[in-house]
């Protein structure tokens, strides 16, 4: 019998899972979490702490190399059959977007609605209902008006919302994003995040995502996980995160030709654009 994550309203746990990449490079160390149904969490961490490996391993993106994951729908992922299911309710928002640029954004969304067709049947048309969920995620996303407009001609923040809007069209039970706002102004960056949260909240989907900027998983998340030197140092929210906590998050090994790393300093978050900053256009 396959076992289930311990609480009823786990949504995915990963138990003693590490990675450790070719040539011995400890990515992770062995590390047990669990993340609840429609909880938006927060990874933080320097570059090379663990989030990515962390993230990309909750849907076998990386492969761990002990331990296990183990999924409230499916159970333990340990063979393909179990890793597709997972996957095909579990949806990625990626930093540099990931789509077809020459084609439209309806089009992109479309491809969310893959993994429910054989290979064969994704080479037609996809059906009615598709095309009219695919349309109505661009409507949740504010796009709309852009559903025929080729994706190479939008802006970054635009581009990064068909990504989310792809991500619904999968309906998701999980949403997995990589650094999705790196690339984008501050103030679309906010926008972009507040309608990813939005969104997860009304629907109900578990949502783990990956930020360098520590101003935007104090403002937008319910669970902050730190890492530093591949493991997790902080597990709380936001309210809880204190000066300490950032001290050792923000760590590095010392390295006299480097110097200390430079740790955020914890002040109020005050993101104020003015009004004119926060239009995207259309």
């Amino acid at each position: 019998m396959t076992p289930a994550p311990s609480s009823f309203n786990t949504m995915l746990r990963i138990d003693g899972m590490g990675v450790t990449y070719p040539g011995n490079v400890l990515a992770l160390r062995p590390t047990t979490i669990e993340f609840s149904k429609g909880e938006f969490t927060v990874l933080l961490g320097l570059s090379g702490a663990g989030k990515s490996t962390l993230l990309r391993s909750l849907n076998h993106l990386v492969r761990p190399t002990s331990g296990k994951v183990i999924s409230s729908e499916f159970g333990v992922l340990d063979n393909r059959r179990t890793v597709r299911q997972h996957r095909s309710r579990t949806a990625m928002v990626f930093q540099h977007h990931q789509l077809i640029e020459r084609h439209t954004a309806l089009q992109n969304v479309l491809t969310g609605r893959l993994a429910y067709h054989s290979t064969c049947r994704s080479l037609l048309p996809l059906p009615r209902a598709d095309l009219e969920l695919a349309y109505h995620c661009l409507e949740r996303v504010g796009l709309a008006d852009k559903a025929i407009a080729r994706v190479d001609q939008l802006s970054g923040g635009q581009q990064q919302r068909v990504g989310i809007a792809r991500a619904l069209a999968q309906q998701p039970s999980m949403i997995l994003a990589d650094e999705p706002v790196a690339s984008l102004d501050p103030a679309t960056s906010a926008r972009v995040l507040g309608l990813l949260r939005d969104i997860c909240r009304e629907d109900g989907i578990t949502a783990v995502i990956s930020l360098h900027q520590l101003e935007y998983a104090r403002r937008f998340a319910d669970r902050i996980v730190g890492l530093a030197n591949a493991r997790i140092v902080f597990d709380d929210t936001p309210a809880h995160l204190r000066q300490e906590h950032l001290n050792e998050i923000y760590q590095q090994e010392a390295n006299p030709a480097s110097g200390p790393a430079r740790t955020p300093a914890l002040a109020p978050v005050a993101i104020t654009p003015q009004p004119k900053q926060m239009e995207i256009a259309r």
